[in-house]
């Protein structure tokens, strides 16, 4: 598997040659054939970023861990909001102010605490490799959806190439039934569907916005702890200080540092220079970082169905990232 992550990193990066980066109006397109070398780098290491966040989401609010989804989102974003609050204390509400009161509220819904609660109640009953191809993997589609309809971008024969590539890919790498009930599965499947939504919305709010990543992460962040911080408090049932220490520290390294500043950052940089469905379309490789992750730490041993689709998922990948964009 880890060979498998390698080969496909490199096939795309291959296609990649450093330019100099686009107008950042919404849709703008990069010119065909040339995609920024910087752009690319910031897809991949978002894609496995968030494909080992899923497997040690997994590990926290599956069978045995000691965390509810509510405490992820939490953990998620104190970090995040900690070292990014003096950039707000800076520049205080001009950024929302900026974007306006509809497209901050959908960065926070679609990266912050809603995202992440719905994202850790699906986790609860999926392995880490279907909820790899079933959340971030889908994520492209929806966001090349909204793109069009929303930021006019173009979508050519060789991206909807890869994109129904990228669909067949996930059909193979879900295939596996987790060892939960059915009703409960579809659930779980239903929920990560939701928020691959959540994940789409997020990517055409950025971009559309022109915000730059670090006040869009911060905007998240901030703004996810001050509207979840009081209801986790007040409403649920905090485990946090009843889980062992070790397990804490985990989470808090690999979801706040990792997948809820680095992760976000990375990919909204892919977002600005890359345009929404070519950033998204690197989703498609985060079942391979998911499966290997929950490989590592879960013991989810993937089936051929599964390492099928990830190749699978990393051929349209590089179809869709090297193809021809623009606006109508």
């Amino acid at each position: 598997m880890t060979s498998v992550i390698a080969g496909e990193a490199a096939a795309i990066a291959s296609p990649f040659r450093v330019g100099p980066v686009q107008s950042l109006r919404p849709g703008a397109p990069d010119r065909d054939g040339e995609t920024d070398l910087v752009g690319a780098m910031a897809g991949l290491g978002a894609a496995a970023v968030w494909g080992g966040a899923l497997a040690v989401t997994r590990l926290g609010v599956g069978t045995g861990g000691a965390l509810g989804p509510h405490d992820i989102a939490l953990l998620r974003f104190v970090m995040p909001a900690l070292v990014l609050l003096p950039l707000l204390l800076r520049t205080g509400l001009a950024p929302a102010r900026r974007i306006g009161i509809g497209a901050t509220l959908v960065l926070i819904a679609g990266g912050g605490s809603p995202f992440v609660l719905v994202a850790g109640l699906g986790l609860r009953a999926t392995t880490a490799a279907e909820a790899g191809a079933l959340l971030p993997g889908t994520m492209p589609v929806f966001a090349a959806l909204l793109s069009v309809a929303l930021l006019r971008e173009r979508i050519g024969r060789q991206q909807m190439m890869g994109f129904a590539v990228i669909l067949g890919a996930l059909l193979l790498a879900s295939g596996r039934e987790p060892d939960v009930e059915p009703e409960e599965c579809w659930l779980g499947r239903g929920l990560l569907l939701g928020a691959s939504v959540l994940a789409a919305a997020y990517s055409v709010a950025l971009r559309r916005s022109q915000i730059d990543p670090w006040h869009a992460t911060a905007l998240v962040a901030c703004g996810s702890l001050l509207g979840f911080g009081p209801v986790y408090l007040l409403a649920l049932e905090p485990s946090i200080g009843t889980a062992p220490w070790t397990e804490v520290i985990v989470q808090v390294a690999c979801q706040g540092l990792l997948s809820g500043l680095l992760g976000t950052v990375a990919f909204g940089v892919a977002v600005q220079r890359l345009g929404v469905g070519r950033a998204a379309a690197f989703g498609g490789l985060t079942p391979a970082a998911a499966a290997l992750s929950g490989l590592l730490l879960l013991g989810e041993t993937p089936g051929l169905d599964t390492a099928l689709g990830v190749g699978a998922a990393g051929i349209g990948v590089v179809l869709v990232a090297s193809g021809r964009s623009g606006t109508k």
